[in-house]
């Protein structure tokens, strides 16, 4: 029950900054990329944008109590694997370390965390 309450809760955390740091750089003007690679970054945004909301949506049904947002949740885990991979490599690329090491930070709990719950099931 413990497991499902922090993983209710990381991944609520997780949806909604994923989806208020796009909103923030969007509003900012901070994504050079709408311009000079427009298709790459739309999808990339679908892609992001589709894993705030799963990530944040499978924190909700655990919290609740659905039997299968466990599922869910892993889904969910395995997009923000992803993500956070990728992510991690366009900073690498532009020497931002400390983003690099924020997002093995994340990766490091998401495979974490993951794993536990799918040990639980």
């Amino acid at each position: 029950m413990v497991l499902l309450i922090i993983s209710g809760i990381y991944a609520i955390g997780i949806g909604i900054g994923i989806l208020g740091l796009w909103t923030m750089l969007l509003l900012t003007k901070q994504v050079p990329e709408l311009k000079t690679e427009p298709v790459a970054i739309a999808l990339h945004l679908t892609a992001e944008i589709t894993m705030g909301i799963l990530s944040l949506v499978s924190g909700i049904f655990l919290l609740i109590g659905l039997s299968w947002a466990p599922y869910f949740f892993i889904l969910a885990m395995g997009l923000v694997i992803y993500a956070v991979i990728n992510a991690a490599g366009y900073y690498g690329q532009r020497k931002q370390w400390s983003f690099v090491i924020m997002f093995g930070i994340i990766l490091i709990a998401s495979v974490s965390i993951a794993i536990l719950n799918i040990f639980s099931l």
